[in-house]
């Protein structure tokens, strides 16, 4: 059974939450509300979608025609276009995260497939905390397109802490943009405690 609400009434704090508590496997949808959408980071995209698996975060896209990860790794120029193109579309088996089988082809690097889950999952989703207006929708036991998968995951309560740590980082940011004579030290702490959480990124089983 479908989960649906808003997010003036249910934060994506919440949800994460209930998440990571029930071990829900499933797409988690965000769609923006009209007036949200002029004023939101994410305005050219109008819903996220956000698989997850037993609590932990797997993947997210902007569509599902399965080719968000594809267009990511051929964007950064990871693997020459010949090579990935054959692996990718003749040889990569339905069953395995995208990513992971890359890696265990010597094609991506361990540091890689994090750069990619960094794009591709923790960027977008630390945007949506600072969406007010959407809705969203749970549809639990969803099939989960291994296409978009680099097989990485982060457990969704941990998600909490980073989107709030990301979202001081920004405000200290924009504070040292207008005292930068002034030693910005909890800059530096924040993003010492954004460096201690990266050991909770977990590979896909």
């Amino acid at each position: 059974m479908s989960t649906t609400g808003f997010l003036s009434d249910f934060s994506l704090r919440e949800i994460f939450q209930f998440i990571d508590q029930g071990h829900k496997t499933g797409m988690l949808s965000v769609r923006l509300l009209p007036e949200a959408q002029s004023t939101s980071p994410l305005s050219f995209y109008v819903t996220s979608y956000i698989w997850v698996y037993q609590g932990y975060i797997v993947a997210a896209a902007h569509k599902l025609d399965q080719q968000g990860l594809v267009s990511l790794i051929q964007q950064c120029q990871m693997v020459s276009d010949r090579v990935f193109d054959k692996l990718v579309h003749w040889c990569c088996p339905i069953d395995e995260p995208l990513g992971l089988y890359l890696k265990n082809q010597g094609v991506l690097k361990p540091e890689q497939l994090k750069q990619l889950f960094h794009v591709q999952v923790l960027q977008p989703i630390s945007s949506l905390f600072r969406v007010k207006e959407g809705e969203f929708k749970f549809e639990p036991k969803k099939f989960i397109p291994t296409r978009e998968m680099t097989g990485l995951s982060v457990p969704a309560i941990i998600l909490n802490k980073y989107g709030l740590i990301h979202s001081l980082l920004e405000q200290v940011d924009n504070y040292c943009l207008n005292l930068e004579s002034l030693p910005c030290l909890l800059k530096a702490e924040v993003r010492g405690q954004r460096a201690e959480g990266s050991h909770v990124l977990k590979m896909w089983d």
